[in-house]
């Protein structure tokens, strides 16, 4: 656990600052409070870093004293804004950050870059980002000091935050954090987690090595994203099926291939497996590998029952183990667009939400559609849309109803379509329908706030080439193959409906195996934690069980 002490006295950070410290500490890897005395300078013994911001006033020489000594002896220090530049003629802030002469700019959109070079510091941070803040144009950076983050400004390049050794203690100085919004800025407060322990003198921990146990579809996609994720080392594939074996290491060469899921548990040198078997046994194979010491990501759905979920979180707590699922849809451009929308309070307070997925097409003929193996309908697209509701609704959820429909596609065990229902404790609520018989589509999308609206409107998509013939080739897309348009409707003062096309973001390229690489290596917090995916389980097995009981009504408290 990481002691910091977040030091300011500018009313103006306050509330910035508290954001900022709750974020840090959110990892359970550090432990930030809050003052605005300065005079706690003049002995900083318990504190393993200091971070200063938002100082109005210069330092005495007793407390520059105690800052001084603190860094020598061994402690971190941060400055943030003006800090740096602030007393440079006879501050000992000067000697300890080594920022020369410069001048600092107006506020305006700055857009950071991460500096060249493979950092420990800066590697799986975002390459650029853009922030509404100041910096000081530094002359020159000092001879000891590592660029860390730079911009452009009038077709130069300036440093923006650098580190540099004070005797046995780290200095991190950052330019940025002038204005207090710009603390936070997601992508900025991340560098700023890593700065926290860089200065503590914590240092990246060795690659993790990562074994996929089932190698189906989404075997090469997970290969992808391990080979560049920085951290990650895309070590074994464990399959029963040759020809699997034999397409991993086409696709990966030097990968080792396993048939046999005791070799894996009983490799010392894997660390990390992913389980990517069907559904019904993620439980006991994720069990294992958790048993044998192995973190674990489990594909979705997490599993079939409440209880094994609750075994296999009790079972990662015990031996101290990371378990997450593979959300990937959570960086799906549609819900950060809607979840962004929603969060800047847009349509107002949120309370009915509708979700949809479907068409009228035959069934896949693998296990997907055998409800047994798969769980069923609400288990399958089900594991992605009831992450989208309870991440835009985290209230908790009180009631849960369902049914389904088996009238067209008999030669496979899965309904033909199902709807759950869901009720919130506060009173919104929420839909899910999934249908393989749904001629007309409904929107993917409909949410209803106090102020407005957002409409989620499937995309007809093509893939269009030409035969040898020059013969016109065109193949209709399914629904999900393509993002949908998305309107947001807001009422006027007038009373009459705005209607706005929402602008979807780019995606960050593999974030969920860079938060995972950041979880395991920098001990930040997981995107994705088992307790939400074991909430998902609990309507799914509660959606399951009143379908088959008349759409009877089950009573939750998740």
């Amino acid at each position: 656990m990481i002691n910091l002490l977040l030091l300011a006295n500018r009313s103006d950070f306050n509330a910035e600052l508290g954001g900022l410290a709750e974020y840090l500490s959110e990892s359970g890897q550090i432990c930030a409070e809050i003052s605005n005395v300065t005079e706690r300078l003049r002995d900083l013994s318990g504190w393993q870093v200091l971070m200063l911001a938002g100082l109005d006033k210069a330092l005495t020489p007793e407390q520059e004293a105690g800052l001084q000594a603190f860094v020598r002896g061994g402690g971190g220090l941060i400055t943030l804004g003006e800090i740096g530049e602030r007393w440079q003629a006879n501050s000992a802030l000067s000697q300890l950050t080594g920022a020369g002469a410069g001048q600092r700019t107006p506020i305006t959109e700055i857009i950071a870059r991460l500096a060249p070079g493979d950092l420990p510091l800066t590697r799986r941070l975002e390459p650029s980002f853009s922030i509404v803040d100041s910096f000081y144009r530094l002359e020159s950076l000092p001879e000891d000091a590592t660029s860390v983050l730079q911009t452009g400004w009038h077709f130069a390049t300036y440093p923006l935050a650098y580190t540099r050794p004070f005797g046995r203690g780290r200095v991190f100085y950052s330019s940025l954090g002038a204005s207090p919004s710009a603390l936070r800025q997601p992508d900025f407060r991340h560098l700023l987690y890593r700065a926290v322990n860089y200065a503590a003198g914590i240092e990246e921990k060795q690659a993790i090595k990562v074994a996929m146990i089932g190698y189906g579809a989404i075997g090469f996609e997970h290969g992808e994203a391990i080979s560049h994720v920085p951290g990650l080392e895309y070590y074994a594939v464990c399959d029963r099926n040759p020809a699997r074996l034999q397409e991993a290491q086409k696709a990966f060469p030097g990968i080792q291939i396993f048939t046999d899921l005791n070799d894996i548990a009983a490799n010392p040198e894997i660390n990390l497996v992913i389980v990517s078997t069907p559904p019904n046994t993620h439980a006991a194979v994720a069990l294992q590998m958790l048993e044998a010491g192995k973190h674990v990501v489990v594909e979705k759905p997490f599993c079939m029952t409440m209880a094994e979920a609750d075994q296999m979180i009790e079972t990662a707590k015990k031996n101290k183990l990371a378990l997450t699922v593979y959300q990937n849809r959570r960086w799906d451009a549609d819900f950060l667009a809607i979840r962004s929308a929603i969060e800047a309070g847009t349509i107002g307070e949120v309370f009915h939400l509708e979700t949809f997925i479907g068409g009228f097409s035959h069934p896949c003929d693998y296990w997907h559609s055998d409800e047994a193996i798969s769980g069923g309908v609400f288990y399958d697209w089900g594991s992605h849309y009831l992450d989208w509701v309870f991440n835009l609704m985290p209230g908790k959820v009180s009631q849960v109803r369902a049914s389904s429909h088996k009238r067209v596609w008999h030669d496979v065990t899965n309904s033909d379509m199902a709807r759950v229902q869901i009720r919130f404790e506060d009173g919104q609520e929420a839909e899910f329908i999934h249908s393989d018989i749904a001629a007309a589509l409904k929107p993917k999308w409909y949410i209803l706030g106090t102020q407005g609206a957002i409409v989620g409107h499937w995309r007809n998509e093509s893939v269009k080439t030409r035969r040898w013939s020059g013969d016109l080739i065109e193949e209709n897309l399914a629904p999900s193959e393509a993002l949908p348009d998305v309107y947001l409707h807001r009422r006027a003062a007038e009373g009459q409906i705005n209607e706005e096309k929402l602008a979807l973001p780019r995606p960050p390229a593999f974030a969920f195996h860079r938060n995972l690489a950041d979880h395991l290596l920098s001990g930040e917090k997981l995107a994705v934690l088992p307790v939400s995916s074991r909430r998902n389980i609990a309507v799914m097995e509660a959606a399951k069980y009143s379908a088959a009981h008349d759409s009877a009504l089950v009573q939750l408290d998740v």
